[in-house]
This record gives structure tokens, sequence and C-alpha cells, in this order.
């Protein structure tokens, strides 16, 4: 399993990206999240700690 993230590397990882390009990344969230679970992700990326 060498090479691959941490749950906590994986979730900074997808704050940057969230925070470099949100629109982009709140469609493809919502594109494979549908719903509550997709906004649900999206707010926990806004809230996530920097």
């Amino acid at each position: 399993m060498a090479g691959l993230l941490t749950e906590e590397e994986l979730l900074r990882e997808l704050r940057v990206l969230y925070a470099n390009h949100p629109l982009q990344f709140a469609k493809l969230i919502t594109k494979y999240y549908k719903g509550p679970r997709a906004r649900m992700v999206l707010d926990t990326l806004k809230t996530w700690p920097r």
C-alpha cells in the first residue's frame, strides 16, 4: 500500500483543490454525489481547517 495517501492527507488535498477551483470542484462533487450527500461533502470542505 505504499504511496497511498492517508485519510488526513487526502482531505488536505481535496481542501486545496476546492479552495483553488471551487466551481469546477462543486460541479464534480454534485455529479458523483447526488442531493444531500453532495451538499454535505461541500459543506465539510468549506469548514475544513486550512
